[in-house]
């Protein structure tokens, strides 16, 4: 359509989708979770001139928060209100341009459970989920070790110091942007 328009070459084009199932990894195939399977989803940009026909850059943590901000930008508007997301015109202009070294993905709450949550920080090497409940309630992965996510790192000693990391930068971003999780009172 946009060919036949004579607009294709002047278009910026997102093509991104909702989070997906389990998909049987981990024996999940539900979205309750905060696992790469459910989480990650796909995030295409298509615009001639300015984005290369067939760059891939799998360096920059992005998310769907940054679909709006980033359309904005492009388009030369400003964002209605107070938005969480960040352009990636930066980055997609410059690649090495500062970015950020986290994101933050929030579990919505079980419907029979409003009082269970959960967050996920997710850093280059390392993915911390934390719920508001639970035996083991805290998750630490070394993704660049352990992309399948099978060795929960959360209670081995040697990783207390990247888990209090994980933590603080959970803590950081909630009290930024007015979070109401509540980490477990026996996480310190």
């Amino acid at each position: 359509a946009l060919q036949e328009a004579g607009l294709a070459e002047d278009t910026l084009v997102v093509f991104t989708s909702d989070h997906g199932e389990g998909a049987a990894g981990h024996k999940w195939v539900v979205k309750l979770m905060l696992y790469e399977e459910p989480v990650t989803v796909p995030f295409v940009i298509r615009y001639p001139g300015v984005i290369e026909e067939g760059a891939v850059d799998v360096s920059h943590l992005v998310s769907g928060v940054d679909v709006l901000p980033t359309l904005c930008d492009f388009a030369g508007v400003k964002p209605p209100g107070k938005v969480t997301g960040n352009s990636l015109k930066p980055i997609i202009e410059n690649p090495s341009a500062p970015w950020r070294d986290y994101l933050v993905a929030e579990l919505a709450s079980d419907t029979d459970r409003l009082e269970m949550k959960g967050r996920m920080v997710r850093t280059d090497r390392y993915k911390y989920m934390v719920f508001s409940e639970g035996r083991n309630p805290e998750l630490l992965f070394d993704m660049h070790q352990d992309p399948g996510e099978q060795h929960n790192l959360a209670y081995k000693p040697e990783f207390q110091s990247e888990l209090r990391q994980q933590q603080s930068l959970l803590r950081a971003w909630g009290e930024e942007n007015a979070d109401t999780f509540e980490f477990p009172e026996d996480i310190v």
